[in-house]
């Protein structure tokens, strides 16, 4: 897929090199070509996994066969047509997008008069089915100009500057909501389906790709800004939502350290302080006990490596089991190392290590200082992690790109070590197929493989990376289908509540005090028109037509077996029988009630009718025997209802318990209400495990909090004053930082000390 979207931009920018004026311009046009290239197929690849999703659902929920067949053959066709339509949308917009750089775009005065007059000539040949659809592709476009009207502005604004122009049509924009929704309409024209289908197409298509354009629209600002091209249109504080798929684009392109721009004299800066520091705290490391004698012969940097060769060959056969131990093999490595270079003793040193050399092993120490006091890993994790520090100091020795450049592949494959670890709970399970032995094995391959080619931390952390995507894939489709699962048991057990509720309501106000509802009636409304309603209210909601009819009828049964005393009230009763019986019946075989059963509870319903037009209540011992199966009988207790469906519907298991007067909140509950989805959290359970989960979905009900493991599977359901006790406990922390990768969290760190001055005592 990534090759067949790959264009080549040397021949548009070799033609239009008249047009873009300056190093910037090219500069700047080849960025966002390299932008566009990684994230437009991210983000259409996410749209057709949620199109899969989507209609995968829609089928499980459908109302009928033909439904139900409709959208699994829709899905099916989309997934032998999804290449094809990724590939021709990407495709034609990367053309479109080296084509807009080659001549000057159109004005917008003709491209209006054109649109205008294919408008009035059209629109009256255009068939319904076609309108509709077109009239959907119009819905996408005018949303997604009204959304993005600031940062389009700035956008069209700064691509009228590279072609020295005022202005020019903003539907020539070739990345524009136009742009976009008629070139993704002309890559599902090979797909044939229905028109309601497609409506649902361009609906999703609305929803996962315009609603996250935004963000691609910021980040080519960004290019260019960065590029000065027009660096002073004011900017929004709030910027546009970015799609998962391609929130890391941009900082990959642009080379960021998550903000802390590490450059090589910083790097020596830092090495020179942590020395004085070490000087000040009487630490000194045996490589700078020679740092006052400059007539020492220097150890060249090939000496270093071809001493760090062997360590590193060393640790391949040592696994410390805990950090601890970690830390002690670390110390003995240092010391090896002063052995292998024949440094001599640190009151009579023989040799000495160059200023930049120095630096590395300083700043490296530092680096791993942070790394192994992140509190985001677990211990196992990090003695894990720790055993990379000789080869990336033999990395940074080499490359010192590796500060500097977000995408280098050395820093890359850290983070995502990191990043699969951060989940991982020690289950006791560390084979070569669990997420501890992949991590184990990418690093053992690490210090097994690498010698002088850094390329082999890209081929390991490629394989490493397609295993944890897999993964995180699978865990996001497990998670979602919990969390949907979750919320439907939470929607049908409020529908249960209302419908009950509002049968209930019913019986109480229609009888007098010393009367009570025929029992038939209760058991029509309770084992039967209760489903009804409740079907009505989960498909079409409570503002919809079929609920208020469910409603309706079942106030109109309650009321005709009340007593009638007056004729006109006969005279309507009579009249209304009929069409209630209907209506009863036709919705009591929509939920394929027992036939049966309900032949004898419409017997029992018609001596109920008899004694209303009579102006009385019917006999209760007559109702019951009329309308009660053979041995069942419901008991009573005066006008009370124990035992009552509708009771039992309302049953204190069912509902939300009546809290108890809690304390004041104080900031442990606050700060457990103030979760939200995405959250991760560490504690300990009753029986002193500890584990690791996200919050992947909060009850509005309950406020009860379900995690999910690495895996997307239920891990804990915890309520709010449950989790607030273990904060308060120490039982329970969150983690903190979490969308910063490892080494820009730890590079943050280590400009923080920068900034200090006065020495300070190592934290670990």
């Amino acid at each position: 897929m990534a090759n067949d979207n790959v264009v080549s931009f040397e021949k548009s920018v070799d033609l239009a090199r008249n047009r873009l004026v300056g190093k910037r311009c090219r500069r700047a046009v080849g960025s966002m070509q390299d932008y566009l290239q990684k994230a437009l197929p991210r983000l259409v690849q996410d749209l057709f996994d949620r199109l899969d999703d989507e209609f995968y659902a829609m089928a499980d929920k459908s109302a009928s066969d033909l439904l139900q067949t409709r959208y699994f053959d829709a899905m099916r066709e989309l997934r032998k047509h999804r290449s094809g339509i990724e590939q021709r949308f990407v495709q034609e917009r990367l053309v479109a997008f080296e084509r807009f750089w080659e001549a000057a775009p159109p004005r917008a005065d003709k491209t209006e008069e054109r649109a205008s007059s294919l408008a009035e000539n059209e629109l009256s040949l255009v068939e319904e089915d076609a309108l509709e659809e077109e009239l959907a592709i119009s819905s996408v476009i005018s949303k997604a100009e009204n959304r993005y009207y600031r940062t389009l502005f700035a956008l069209n604004k700064r691509f009228a500057a590279i072609h020295r122009v005022e202005e020019f049509d903003v539907a020539s924009n070739p990345v524009g909501p136009r742009a976009l929704t008629e070139g993704f309409s002309d890559a599902l024209s090979g797909w044939q389906s229905e028109t309601d289908v497609r409506l649902i197409v361009y609906k999703l298509f609305d929803r996962y790709v315009m609603a996250y354009v935004g963000g691609i629209y910021d980040a080519l600002n960004d290019i260019l800004v960065d590029n000065d091209i027009l660096p002073r249109i004011s900017q929004r504080i709030r910027r546009n939502p970015v799609a998962p798929s391609v929130q890391h684009v941009r900082s990959e392109q642009r080379g960021e350290a998550g903000g802390a721009g590490f450059d090589l004299e910083m790097l020596n800066m830092l090495g020179r302080m942590l020395s004085e520091r070490r000087r000040a705290e009487d630490r000194i490391p045996w490589y700078a006990r020679a740092d006052s004698t400059p007539q020492l012969p220097q150890i060249p940097t090939s000496e270093l490596l071809g001493a760090l060769d062997e360590i590193q060959r060393y640790t391949l056969n040592t696994a410390p089991p805990d950090l601890a131990s970690l830390r002690e093999l670390q110390e003995e490595l240092m010391r090896s190392l002063g052995r292998e270079l024949d440094v001599g003793s640190p009151e009579r040193p023989m040799k000495r290590l160059g200023e930049s050399d120095r630096s590395m092993l300083d700043v490296m120490e530092l680096l791993f200082d942070f790394i192994l006091g992140d509190e985001n890993l677990s211990e196992p994790m990090k003695a894990l992690l720790g055993r990379l520090q000789i080869p990336l100091l033999k990395v940074g020795l080499r490359d010192r790109r590796f500060f500097t450049d977000a995408r280098h592949p050395a820093r890359r494959f850290l983070n995502n070590l990191a990043r699969a670890g951060l989940a991982w709970i020690d289950d006791g399970d560390r084979s070569v197929s669990s997420p501890y032995g992949r991590i184990e094995s990418a690093v053992m391959r690490i210090l097994s493989d690498f010698d002088d080619d850094i390329g082999v931390f890209e081929k390991v952390n490629e394989e490493f990376e397609g295993w944890l995507e897999r993964e995180q894939k699978h865990a996001q489709i497990a998670e979602r289908r919990l969390t949907q699962a979750r919320e439907g048991q939470e929607q049908l057990h409020l529908a249960r509540v209302r419908v009950a509720g509002e049968i209930q309501r019913l019986l109480d106000d229609c009888a007098p005090s010393d009367c009570r509802v025929p029992e038939v009636v209760e058991r029509l409304l309770t084992e039967g028109w209760r489903d009804v309603m409740l079907l009505a209210l989960l498909r079409e909601g409570e503002d919809s037509e079929q609920w208020q009819q469910a409603l309706d009828l079942a106030g109109r049964l309650v009321w005709s077996v009340q007593p009638k005393h007056e004729p006109t009230e006969r005279q309507r009763l009579l009249k209304a029988i009929p069409e209630l019986l209907s209506g009863l019946r036709e919705g009591l075989n929509n939920i394929s009630f027992d036939p049966h059963k309900a032949g004898r509870l419409f017997k029992a319903l018609q001596a109920c009718h008899i004694a209303a037009l009579r102006g009385n209540w019917i006999d209760e011992h007559a109702g019951k025997s009329a309308a009660a199966p053979e041995g069942a009988r419901k008991t009573t207790e005066g006008n009370g209802r124990s035992g009552d469906p509708v009771q039992s519907e309302l049953a204190p298991q069912d509902v939300v318990a009546e809290e108890l007067p809690s304390p004041p909140p104080d900031e442990f509950l606050q700060a457990a209400q103030a979760l939200t989805p995405g959250a991760w959290l560490e504690w300990t359970d009753e029986s002193g495990r500890e584990l690791r989960g996200k919050l992947s979905w909060r009850s509005q009900l309950t406020g009860n909090c379900v995690f999910v493991d690495r895996r997307g599977m239920k891990l804990a359901e915890l309520g709010c004053e449950e989790l607030a006790a273990m904060l308060r406990e120490g039982r329970a922390r969150q983690l903190e930082d979490l969308n910063t990768p490892l080494m820009d969290r730890a590079l943050n760190a280590m400009l923080e000390v920068l900034k200090r001055t006065e020495p300070a005592p190592r934290t670990h």
